[in-house]
């Protein structure tokens, strides 16, 4: 599944089994391995980690 920002895509490859936020950070472990995105807002990296929560189902 894809999640697009500011026109940039990332890829999360689902089932995701820990998420981790540091400020405008968010380190996320799926079923290809550990990935880190970086946002320019903390409201930006905030929506991402509730559409991982949201759609880790």
């Amino acid at each position: 599944m894809s999640y697009l920002v500011n026109g940039q895509e990332i890829t999360v490859n689902f089932p995701v089994d820990s998420i981790s936020v540091n400020k405008t950070s968010i380190a996320f472990t799926d079923s290809q391995g550990k990935n880190k995105q970086t946002f320019s807002k903390r409201i930006e990296a905030l929506n991402f980690m509730k559409w991982l929560i949201s759609s880790n189902k």
